[in-house]
């Protein structure tokens, strides 16, 4: 008999899970119990009592009332009618009912999933070293040359504290690994020789500094030379690094030493020299104002001129003094030229000019007179007596010749000299009739 309900092939009437003794216990199932056994023309027997209310008389009370069994799936087959004899075994642990024999297969496969203790020390294994790997390939293109080594090794003592996977899986991880150490040695030995043709070119450009450094500190023009040497300077530092940079360097040093050393000497001595220099302005910025109010004004223009040219070349008076005494310069002979500008002027409209004149042409004689006496002066030296002299044994002689000219000589110096003061005396008084009715004195 078959149907789709609850009431199993061959009469019998079961339920999805049954409670079966272990194997185990000792149960005798090669004969079926002989209350179990049941005819085709009885009734079905519940085959689970229930503990609270003992046997069912009634299979249908084991289906639920909300999906009641049809009457026609109680009905035998005609196929299984004949045989009479058709029992109901107790099935097996091994016939246990499909949905149950589901559960445990369902179970089996979970068990299958979890991974064994050594499964799972080498997965861990694998993905610190994977970590590690990972790191080592950031150190091998990224990390400064300085500190990667370090870092490296530090990796492979991790690595080797790592632990084991397969033998497989292991070689492949390690070629990684050392792969990425390759990287890093290979990048590091390109750096070293970089940095070693970077330090033979930087020799040489220091070579170079040094050499022009030491001409540099010889020359005459040191105000220059400092300026060049500074120069020399800002160039050694964008020069990088050599192997002997200290004995390169000192070189470099001794020949600035020897620069600033002239230069200091060089102050200390300018020194003095621009106290002079100072000094001299002063005083002719003083001969410029003495100019000023001077009767003739064609000589004091000629001063002025003679002036300028030497208070150019007086020279460097100091930092603090120079500017002072060259603006004080340009103020007096400013004033000089206003006056200048306006005193013929003055003198003609004081009816002065005349006496002006007369003290020009008295001033014009007196530098020719000077100039006589110069040259008559240097004559008396050639026709001196005592170079004349000549030694004839024990006696003296002196030509009448030389003796006269020496004479002659002396006299006209005498002569010369009497006719300055005799100008000069004029030229004195004309100047203090001219003081007199000058505008300062009134």
């Amino acid at each position: 008999m078959t149907h789709n309900g609850d009431i199993i092939t061959g009469g019998v009437v079961g339920v999805p899970e049954l409670d079966f003794p272990a194997p185990d216990e000792g149960i005798d199932v090669s004969e079926p119990p002989v209350d179990l056994v049941l005819s085709i023309d009885e009734e079905p027997v519940d085959l689970i009592p229930s503990l609270d209310e003992g046997p069912s008389d009634n299979p249908v009370d084991l289906i639920p009332d909300d999906d009641p069994i049809p009457d026609d799936d109680l009905i035998p087959d005609e196929d299984l009618v004949a045989d009479e004899d058709l029992v109901a075994e107790v099935p097996t642990p091994d016939e246990v009912p499909q949905n149950t024999e589901v559960e445990v297969l369902e179970d089996d496969d979970a068990d299958a999933d979890v991974p064994s203790p050594r499964q799972a020390q080498r997965a861990a294994t694998r993905a610190i070293k994977e970590a590690l790997i990972a790191q080592a390939e950031l150190v091998a293109m990224i990390s400064p040359a300085k500190t990667a080594p370090t870092e490296m090794k530090q990796l492979l003592e991790q690595w080797k504290q790592a632990g084991r996977s397969t033998k497989s899986e292991d070689n492949a991880l390690w070629e990684r690994f050392n792969r990425a150490q390759d990287q890093l040695f290979t990048r590091l030995d390109l750096l070293r020789q970089q940095r070693q043709a970077d330090a033979t070119e930087a020799r040489r450009l220091k070579e170079s500094l040094i050499t022009t450094a030491e001409d540099v500190s010889t020359r005459a023009d040191i105000r220059q030379a400092v300026e060049t040497m500074a120069s020399l300077m800002a160039q050694w530092k964008q020069i990088g690094q050599t192997t002997d940079d200290k004995s390169l360097w000192l070189r470099f040093k001794a020949a600035r030493d020897h620069l600033y050393a002239r230069r200091g000497e060089e102050r200390t001595k300018s020194r003095s020299v621009q106290q002079d220099s100072s000094h001299t302005k002063k005083a002719l910025i003083e001969e410029v104002r003495a100019l000023i109010g001077f009767p003739d004004l064609h000589h004091a223009h000629a001063e002025v001129r003679r002036i300028h040219i030497a208070f150019r070349e007086a020279g460097y008076a100091g930092h603090d003094q120079n500017k002072k005494l060259s603006d004080q310069f340009r103020q007096v002979t400013q004033e000089f030229y206003t006056w200048a500008r306006k005193e013929p002027t003055r003198r003609k409209d004081a009816g002065q000019q005349g006496t002006y004149g007369r003290r020009a042409r008295l001033t014009q004689q007196i530098e020719q007179v000077k100039s006589e006496i110069a040259r008559s002066e240097a004559q008396l030296k050639l026709t001196d007596p005592a170079g004349a002299k000549k030694s004839h044994g024990s006696t003296i002689t002196v030509t009448l010749g030389q003796a006269g000219a020496y004479s002659s000589t002396a006299a006209e110096v005498m002569r010369l000299k009497i006719r300055l003061g005799d100008l000069e005396t004029q030229v004195h008084a004309l100047d203090e009739k001219l003081a007199c009715t000058s505008p300062e004195s009134g």
